[in-house]
């Protein structure tokens, strides 16, 4: 498989409208292990390399609900964006 066919998910995690850096991203994998975490960046961006299957993407930061996105990824980059609701 190419590089650029490897399964990924990225995205951008906004919230009243705007990009939200630093905000708490988990990837939890399709048996609902928690795989991976990491940090939005000042733009909100995130990035995963997955395998192929259905991936649960959960966003956290203070002052706001846990959203939760299921993405579905066979190949290729699986961009989404995730939006943060006051809490």
């Amino acid at each position: 498989m190419a590089k650029e066919d490897a399964p990924s998910i990225s995205g951008t995690v906004i919230r009243d409208g705007q990009p939200a850096g630093s905000v708490y991203v988990r990837l939890v994998g399709p048996s609902g292990e928690f795989v991976a975490e990491e940090y939005t960046q000042d733009d909100g961006v995130f990035s995963f390399h997955v395998a192929a299957g259905t991936w649960m993407i959960e966003a956290r930061a203070a002052g706001a609900e846990t959203a939760k996105q299921a993405v579905e990824v066979s190949s290729g980059e699986k961009t989404i964006t995730v939006e943060l609701q006051p809490a």
